[in-house]
């Protein structure tokens, strides 16, 4: 069973037995309300539990400057376990490397061209969490 939230600018569904958000972008660009909105929807789906995501998307979505600066926000990560972008266009590769390499990210995070193997790889990294979380394996946390 899925949870899902649809308006004219994006699709996300929730797969509680699989604890993967799956969000879907139409050809419209994300502004920063936009962000906020998801998070609070997607809290309110995952109810504090740990969660991988997949994001993919039209050719002609966009973000924009204060949507990338609102999702950079570190609360965005608090149960986010790895996340999976699925690229389709040049233009997708170029935002999703930006995202992945500048961007505050969870430590996995990955582009993909297949559904398929992105979801495979979610899969891999929520069980690798459940595994190690009981194990006391926290990550390493460096002051400046």
């Amino acid at each position: 069973m899925e949870n899902r939230f649809e308006n004219d600018k994006y699709i996300i569904r929730y797969f509680p037995t699989d604890d993967i958000v799956e969000f879907f972008m139409k050809d419209q660009e994300i502004e920063a309300k936009d962000v906020i909105e998801m998070h609070d929807i997607v809290l309110g789906f995952v109810k504090g539990k740990k969660y991988g995501t997949i994001f993919t998307a039209q050719s002609f979505f966009s973000l924009s400057a204060d949507a990338r600066a609102e999702g950079a926000k570190p609360e965005y990560c608090e149960f986010l376990i790895a996340q999976a972008f699925i690229v389709r266009n040049l233009a997708q590769r170029l935002l999703g490397n930006f995202v992945v390499r500048f961007l505050p990210r969870p430590k996995q995070a990955k582009l993909f061209t297949d559904y398929q193997e992105a979801r495979k790889w979610i899969l891999e990294k929520i069980e690798n969490h459940k595994k190690n979380k009981g194990m006391g394996i926290q990550p390493l946390v460096f002051n400046a």
